[in-house]
């Protein structure tokens, strides 16, 4: 079932962030939990996946303009968390997310939104780069991983 976030689910979806994040990184880095957590006070559009009995198994978090990097477009909505349960990854969910909040964020308006990716996140890369995802600026270097970091920019056609 994919649904709107709430509330209720800050505390699920921050624990599958660490989960997802650990998973990719191949260990558990320690602030990765406190670094997602204020970013859902700054929705804009937040829709989850779950299933019966399992819980929510992926999300993605979309927070309002200005709320990424200083260099991020001042207009553009930014992408700030997508996460897909570790046993879940491989069967789409992340691009049906990734596809449902780029039409919420086109419908309320927006025409451009943003995501930054780990530059050696392959699957992420790929994922991106196949529903319209657009390298745009320099690579930087991740504040807490300190990992090259690529910034994405998609044109939403609202």
């Amino acid at each position: 079932m994919i649904r709107h976030g709430s509330a209720e689910d800050i505390e699920e979806c921050a624990a599958l962030w660490v989960r997802a994040c650990a998973a990719r990184d191949g260990v558990a880095v320690a602030g990765v939990a406190e670094r997602a957590r204020p970013k859902f006070g700054h929705v804009e559009s937040w829709i989850v996946a779950e299933e019966p009995g399992t819980g929510i198994v992926g999300f993605v978090l979309a927070t309002k303009p200005q709320s990424g990097l200083p260099t991020d477009p001042p207009d553009a909505a930014v992408v700030s968390l997508l996460a897909i349960a570790p046993d879940a990854q491989g069967l789409g969910l992340g691009g049906t997310l990734l596809a449902r909040v780029a039409d919420a964020l086109a419908r309320r308006g927006h025409e451009r939104a943003v995501l930054h990716v780990l530059a050696d996140n392959h699957p992420a890369v790929r994922l991106y780069e196949r529903q319209g995802w657009m390298p745009w600026g320099a690579p930087f270097p991740h504040s807490l991983l300190k990992r090259p970091t690529q910034t994405y920019l998609r044109d939403l056609g609202a």
